[in-house]
């Protein structure tokens, strides 16, 4: 008796657990959706996809950043080879690399940051892979693309 009143107890329980397993997962999918919702609404308010020009990787770009120092503000150009993007509605990100002195340096700015004032397009280069991280162990001829000739107009877009 004990053993079958046993067994009915468990078969109760676990169904229990599965419905707490679905209500959960289903609250977990509306916290998605609406997580969702909230980075479109922030992104429509950003719109900086028509900010600065299409780029991709491979590409030299001339990335202007505004950098805050007390009260004072300033630009401060940063160039180099584009390495990757990681992409993301809007935590969208890319990193730039480049080369001072033989010290390699690879900096990451925030496609939608506010201190972003500018980008421009220096060369255009051909590549055929999505993240240029082989460029890490190459310096100088090593560490060449092959570029592609820019358009007339196609270089610079500016806030």
């Amino acid at each position: 008796m004990t053993n079958e009143s046993e067994n009915i107890i468990n078969e109760e329980s676990t169904d229990n657990i599965s419905t707490d397993v679905n209500q959960t997962q289903k609250q977990i999918v509306k916290i998605k959706n609406t997580m969702h919702d909230i980075e479109k609404m922030l992104l429509e308010e950003q719109n900086n996809s028509n900010k600065f020009p299409n780029f991709r990787v491979g590409d030299t770009i001339k990335v202007s950043v505004r950098i805050k120092e007390g009260t004072k503000e300033r630009i401060q150009i940063y160039e180099g080879v584009v390495i990757c993007f990681k992409h993301g509605m809007n935590r969208k990100t890319f990193m730039v690399r480049r080369v001072t002195s033989g010290i390699s340096i690879e900096r990451v700015f925030s496609f939608h940051s506010p201190y972003l004032a500018s980008i421009e397009i220096v060369r255009k280069a051909k590549v055929r892979r999505a993240k240029l991280y082989f460029l890490r162990g190459r310096f100088g001829k090593a560490a060449r693309l092959k570029e592609l000739a820019l358009k007339k107009g196609e270089n610079k877009l500016i806030k």
